[in-house]
């Protein structure tokens, strides 16, 4: 059957499997562990060299599928359910898939630097047996990978500030095409004429300032997350991006 590997908690993943689920198409779910699972994934991949992250998907008949915009794709000619690539809206999406893009490596950064602070987000990183064995090294160990994420998406190329002003633009944008779209009678506004992926991409934008209830993340993991100006400032789009939630994902 078709695997989608990624880790529960990451937004990117959640693009992934939200389209698989809303397409109706089968697939079982790996979790994916980071530094400990990557020379796997580099071999499934093929790549020796170079970043790389998940989701990945990879089909019933052996292709491999990198990239949750990709993986949407591919699911959008399979199962049924709403089409999330309609032709006429290929160019939007497109530059919802950026908008949302800048919002979530905006995030990425802010989140991780939060987590440096948090000896308990820092400990719940290290896988489970791994912890308990560690006791108080565990957030060290945590420290590392998170520095190392950093490093990998260069999120220590920039200051906080920029990051935030980053995370910022992108959600005024987001407000302002909402403000533009009239309110239908019976289903939440959608930034198309229909729910597409424009809608999955962009809702995952506002991760990094309040997580949605479905993402799988430990109480100290939220928190770091979780950005509470932003919340209160932004408490429009929370609140779009919930009832999406509620319309669109069903499961």
């Amino acid at each position: 059957m078709t695997e989608l590997l990624g880790l529960i908690f990451s937004p990117w993943t959640e693009k992934a499997r939200w389209a698989l689920d809303v397409r109706r198409v089968p697939y079982t779910f790996r979790h994916y562990q980071p530094l400990i699972g990557e020379p796997a994934l580099r071999a499934k991949l093929r790549r020796l060299t170079g970043r790389v992250s998940v989701p990945v998907l990879t089909t019933d008949d052996g292709r491999v599928i990198a990239d949750s915009a990709d993986i949407a794709r591919w699911a959008d000619g399979r199962g049924d359910g709403p089409t999330l690539f309609p032709a006429e809206h290929e160019a939007e999406i497109a530059r919802f898939i950026d908008l949302s893009e800048r919002a979530l490596d905006a995030g990425r950064a802010l989140s991780l630097s939060r987590m440096l602070a948090d000896d308990e987000a820092l400990a719940d990183m290290t896988p489970g047996p791994l912890r308990r064995a560690l006791g108080p090294l565990a957030s060290r160990l945590g420290a590392l990978g998170v520095r190392r994420t950093l490093r990998k998406y260069e999120g220590h190329t920039a200051d906080g500030a920029a990051h935030r002003r980053a995370l910022v633009d992108a959600l005024d944008e987001i407000r302002a095409t909402l403000v533009r779209k009239t309110l239908p009678a019976t289903a939440p506004k959608t930034l198309l004429d229909r729910f597409t992926f424009a809608d999955i991409t962009v809702s995952q934008a506002l991760v990094s300032v309040m997580p949605p209830a479905e993402l799988k993340l430990s109480p100290a993991g939220r928190r770091c997350f979780a950005d509470p100006e932003l919340r209160d400032r932004y408490s429009d789009l929370i609140a779009w991006r919930d009832e999406l939630y509620r319309a669109f994902r069903t499961s």
